[in-house]
């Protein structure tokens, strides 16, 4: 990957999104899609909507969530330690010992996710996972009125997790659920701006918000955009690490290509398409089948309005939902590849009946 977008996805990594407060990463995503869009605009959610070539057919929706897990600080004790409630699903005994930086008025604030050491435990506590409203947040306050001057009540934080490159053209990073898949439409709608006289299709990208709280901002900015065709782009689960079940989860890895779901939230036409533009683009894909619901934006996209034509592809993805999230560059540039062929391929003939 060329090292100018590399800096971008750090880049978008960097810009705190957690769920209801996504205004700073929405504003880079607005500055870095002008050039490659004919307008874009912000709805009353905060969703940033994207359109190129609008008047085009059919209308097509591309969409990923921009906000990431996070804390909200919700009490600050005598001694000057920050107590938070959890924006998301964290797993708690992925928390302790975690940096974290709390973004307040007055910039960030860092601090740590505490927690008793394992001297002080009993043996039944060393091997139960910690409650949350065990956990605190320390940031080297002396007391209550230090902190309350750095830190008002309500101030969201995050982990301080930045992109680290490893081997085999991997990343780690916090929040790289989803923001590999907003850095994947974005690398979508650069080239279908650069293929923009042989693009049919009216293209509206949605930087989703307030996804992992909720499924919220996909909802309305479907609901908005109104499109005959929706294409969301998360992250999955892989099954290939230690401790998964490739029976349960299917076979899905790290550098094995896009991932295309196919079960009841998915149009059947929408599914051949997108299987049929990855074997021309020479691409290998996997197959995700989930037989009842995605648990992603896709499943209320699929019934907003009368019904939207939906499809579901994914970027494999090890420990989410964790500080140390890990997807393959290699698989973003081709879920983007096989997007743009999947859109250049459509006219106003499609038929998306199952």
């Amino acid at each position: 990957m060329e090292a100018q977008r590399l800096a971008f996805l750090r880049n978008l990594i960097a810009t705190p999104s957690p769920s209801g407060f996504e205004q700073p990463v929405q504003q880079l995503i607005r500055e870095e899609l002008r050039p490659y869009t004919d307008t874009v605009r912000t709805d009353v959610h905060g969703n940033v909507i994207a359109a190129l070539n609008p008047d085009g057919q059919p209308r097509v929706m591309l969409t990923a969530h921009c906000d990431e897990l996070g804390f909200l600080i919700r009490y600050i004790d005598s001694d000057g330690f920050l107590y938070f409630a959890p924006i998301g699903g964290f797993d708690p005994s992925t928390l302790p010992g975690n940096r974290v930086e709390i973004h307040t008025p007055g910039g960030i604030v860092p601090g740590v996710v505490g927690r008793r050491p394992i001297h002080l435990m009993n043996g039944d506590e060393r091997g139960k996972a910690p409650k949350l409203s065990e956990l605190w947040i320390d940031i080297g306050a002396a007391n209550r009125e230090e902190a309350q001057k750095l830190v008002p009540l309500g101030s969201p934080a995050t982990r301080a997790a930045q992109l680290e490159p490893l081997r085999n053209d991997l990343v780690v990073s916090r929040a790289l659920d989803d923001k590999s898949g907003i850095f994947t439409l974005i690398e979508t709608m650069r080239q279908l701006a650069q293929a923009r006289s042989q693009l049919q299709a009216g293209v509206f990208f949605v930087s989703a918000v307030q996804e992992e709280v909720g499924l919220r901002g996909s909802r309305t900015g479907a609901y908005g955009v109104d499109p005959q065709i929706a294409i969301a782009v998360d992250v999955t689960f892989t099954s290939d690490h230690p401790g998964t079940s490739k029976q349960e989860l299917g076979e899905i890895k790290l550098n094995g290509g896009p991932v295309i779901t196919i079960g009841g939230n998915i149009n059947p036409q929408v599914y051949r398409m997108l299987t049929r533009a990855a074997s021309e683009k020479g691409l290998s894909v996997q197959i995700d089948a989930q037989p009842s619901h995605t648990s992603t934006d896709t499943d209320v996209i699929q019934v907003t309005r009368a019904g939207i034509a939906t499809g579901l592809v994914s970027i494999p993805c090890r420990y989410l939902h964790t500080g140390s999230e890990i997807v393959s560059l290699k698989d973003i540039q081709e879920v983007a590849n096989l997007l743009a062929g999947f859109v250049l391929a459509l006219d106003k003939e499609v038929n998306v009946i199952p």
